[in-house]
């Protein structure tokens, strides 16, 4: 039988718009009887049954985890000791969630919301924990969240809540970066010293490719504060079968700004295929700027994307805006650096 946990990230009314778990299902890859099959991650969480062991709880990231959600008798003393947090945007996320380590629970974050405050309020009222991991896709200096970049320069604004996840690990925790290139070079390294100061933990990221060796990847963390190497959240099992690179790529988007936009209209940029959200931005109203140009970071050079708004009622809805490799128009002023930082 397989368990596992895997949490959806919780909303609050004041978000800009409601997550569906389409937009975080994708493809993946599982070896059954010999052969590959290709299931999503809806498929994966109903081979799971519901109730008694196995089961996956509405989770509330405002309160402490209940001891029901260990499915075991002896929760309190067996609860989860480290919690994984994946962007949905990530390449085979189904076989990441179907093959996390014992003690290891995961929770997907929202494609719409800040990924810090999303921990923060995971995180609320758990303290002790060995280890705090995050997968998304990485480039050196940066982990590319769906709502926007990690990078030494965006974490000032993340304070609090990177401080709070700092407070939820215990003396010898540590934060495990599994993102490409994360900490590679100088970037990479300013970026991985401003980040353990935010948290107050040490801070642990790649500076090679991380996933699949088929394609050039490992998971290894060669920035080590001390003791032994970090285990990857997943069993050796999923590390042999997880098939992607968490590796992100460089799209610029540009256009004309709707002549009815208000101030600081939220974009999304999302996989043509099947709709996920894999990036977002901000931009000021037609008035301030009438075109623009601002650079995304998306999973792969080798899919098709769409820029957009999502409705209240979750559909996305796609705008006139191109998306490329290099930029067509340049944006300045205090508003176009407001865009860039909400990118």
């Amino acid at each position: 039988m397989v368990t596992c946990r895997v949490y959806v990230s919780p909303r609050r009314k004041a978000d800009s718009f409601p997550f569906r778990s389409s937009l975080a299902s994708v493809p993946s890859k599982h070896r059954r009887h010999g052969r590959w099959e290709w299931v999503g991650v809806s498929q994966v969480l109903s081979r799971v049954p519901r109730g008694g062991s196995g089961a996956f709880p509405r989770f509330d990231g405002r309160r402490p985890l209940p001891d029901a959600a260990t499915d075991r008798p002896n929760a309190r003393t067996d609860a989860p000791s480290e919690l994984l947090f994946v962007d949905p945007s990530v390449s085979d996320l189904g076989t990441i969630l179907a093959n996390l380590r014992p003690r290891v629970e995961a929770i997907v974050l929202d494609a719409g919301r800040p990924a810090a405050r999303q921990m923060a309020l995971a995180l609320e009222g758990r303290d002790g924990l060995d280890a705090v991991h995050i997968i998304a896709h990485g480039a050196p200096g940066r982990v590319c969240f769906s709502a926007g970049e990690w990078s030494a320069e965006t974490l000032e604004g993340d304070a609090e809540d990177l401080a709070a996840i700092g407070q939820a690990l215990g003396g010898y925790g540590e934060l495990t970066v599994w993102s490409c290139h994360a900490g590679q070079g100088q970037a990479g390294r300013t970026f991985v010293g401003a980040l353990a100061r935010a948290v107050g933990v040490d801070v642990r990221a790649a500076t090679k490719p991380v996933g699949s060796a088929a394609l050039g990847g490992s998971w290894e963390l060669a920035i080590r504060a001390r003791g032994m190497p970090p285990k990857p959240p997943l069993t050796g099992r999923g590390l042999e079968a997880y098939a992607g690179l968490l590796a992100g790529v460089r799209r610029v988007v540009s256009g004309d700004v709707p002549h009815d936009a208000a101030e600081n209209v939220t974009y999304v940029v999302v996989n043509s295929t099947d709709k996920r959200v894999v990036a977002s931005f901000s931009l000021p109203g037609h008035a301030n700027i009438p075109k623009f140009s601002i650079t995304v970071t998306v999973p792969s050079a080798n899919e098709t994307y769409l820029a957009g708004r999502v409705d209240e009622g979750g559909k996305f809805m796609p705008a006139n805006f191109t998306i490329s490799e290099k930029s067509q128009f340049s944006i300045g002023g205090k508003d176009a650096r407001e865009a860039r930082d909400d990118a």
